[in-house]
């Protein structure tokens, strides 16, 4: 294994990482309040990363999802940080280290958030999550979102990848274009 590619980001993304730091502290603070009963709260992240990005704007390091949220005070009480790429979940357990309140997954989000990080967050354990689902691409099972939904414990974020809905529906369109040109 390597270094981690680092992915360029533009301003939109900026923006959304901006939105989701301030989200996830307010989370944080008012689940860290409630005494009766006590919530144990977690923060999952479907496709984690490499943990930080490269702006294409200012061409600075940008902190990413995971490490925004490690930063939240009053913290989580745990992390549950998931990628496919290997590279990146051992970049990103250099750069934590041995926190007991961090539990990286490699393996594809999908089946790790229904077998192994949702069954953590039940209502009926007082337990809540903060669930960030954020695909690189058209990579999330619709089966996750109908799950994270109906177990009554999770507060969803979810960001649709729309430049590869629409790319992929134009290559598609321009392909059967061709096909009619070509049959006609």
């Amino acid at each position: 294994m390597g270094p981690p590619k680092i992915d360029e980001i533009g301003p939109w993304s900026e923006v959304k990482l901006d939105i989701l730091k301030r989200y996830a502290t307010e989370y944080s603070k008012i689940l860290s309040n409630q005494t009766k009963p006590p919530f144990f709260h977690l923060y999952i992240d479907a496709f984690a990363g490499a943990g930080f990005h490269l702006s294409k704007t200012t061409r600075e390091m940008v902190l990413g999802s995971p490490l925004n949220a490690l930063l939240v005070k009053p913290p989580f009480r745990e992390y549950h940080l998931i990628d496919l790429d290997g590279d990146k979940i051992s970049g990103l357990r250099e750069m934590i280290g041995d926190r007991k309140d961090v539990c990286l997954h490699q393996g594809d989000c999908n089946s790790v958030l229904l077998k192994e990080v949702f069954p953590r967050v039940l209502f009926k354990d007082y337990k809540r999550g903060l669930c960030l689902l954020d695909p690189y691409g058209l990579t999330l099972n619709w089966t996750v979102i109908q799950e994270a939904g109906s177990m009554q414990s999770l507060d969803i974020f979810i960001n649709f990848p729309i430049y590869d809905i629409t790319l992929m529906s134009y290559i598609t369109t321009q392909r059967e274009s061709c096909r009619s040109t070509l049959h006609a």
